[in-house]
């Protein structure tokens, strides 16, 4: 059975809602953050080089060691075709399903992890004259690139979302659950741990009804501690 290397507060919470959606029989190795720097421990290095999660040793021959959330989500997606996670290429959704299942890492993330990271920057302790400079030129940052690519994105979600509903569908692409819905969810449920009052109603509707999905409940008492799930979670 495949073996989940999982870090508390991190994209591998995904992956444990997949394996429980899809009824995996999986093991799973729990790594904990530092308590003072907040990054991975250097058990995941053991593991993986990059020292990174989610890492999936696989039940293969070769034991293969398969690193990155998109392609582990793409890769138990397509091999077990029974829970039609997946779009086909000859189906009409393919293009949008693609796109999205892309945009959660290479558009939604960059600019997400980089408005975290400054702002846990700017909110550190610093000397009282060097705290006016540096959080000035973090300030700077984020409103010339980080704040506004980050706004655009959820804007570009909302209205995606909003066209869903119009069509009576809870899920991110087409009437029922695929690969997109387990990469969108994590960005999405970061920004609304973060900011509950200030997003917009589809992208909160949308993370209220996939957590209280039995298999993402399942997965949360798994995984154990998780920053951005619901708040009322155990």
């Amino acid at each position: 059975m495949p073996i989940l290397h999982h870090l508390n507060h991190s994209r591998s919470q995904r992956i444990l809602w997949l394996f429980t959606e899809l009824g995996l029989d999986y093991d799973i190795q729990a790594h904990f953050r530092d308590a003072n720097t907040g990054l991975a421990p250097n058990s995941l290095k053991a593991v993986f080089d990059l020292g990174r999660s989610p890492v999936v040793a696989l039940d293969d021959e070769a034991h293969t060691i398969l690193g990155e959330s998109g392609a582990i989500v793409e890769y138990f997606a397509q091999t077990n075709p029974q829970a039609q996670l997946t779009v086909k290429p000859n189906e009409p959704l393919f293009s949008p399903y693609l796109y999205w299942l892309h945009f959660a890492e290479g558009t939604m993330m960059p600019p997400l992890i980089a408005n975290l990271v400054l702002d846990q920057a700017k909110a550190k302790k610093k000397p009282f004259l060097v705290k006016a400079i540096a959080d000035k030129v973090i300030e700077a940052i984020l409103n010339a690139y980080y704040a506004p690519n980050n706004e655009q994105n959820i804007a570009h979600v909302e209205k995606h979302l909003a066209q869903q509903a119009q069509i009576g569908s809870d899920f991110f692409v087409g009437d029922r659950l695929t690969a997109v819905d387990f990469m969108m969810l994590f960005p999405l449920e970061a920004m609304v741990a973060k900011k509950p009052g200030s997003m917009p109603t589809h992208i909160v509707a949308y993370v209220n009804r996939m957590q209280q999905r039995p298999a993402y409940q399942q997965a949360l008492q798994a995984g154990g501690e998780y920053n951005f799930g619901p708040k009322n979670a155990a």
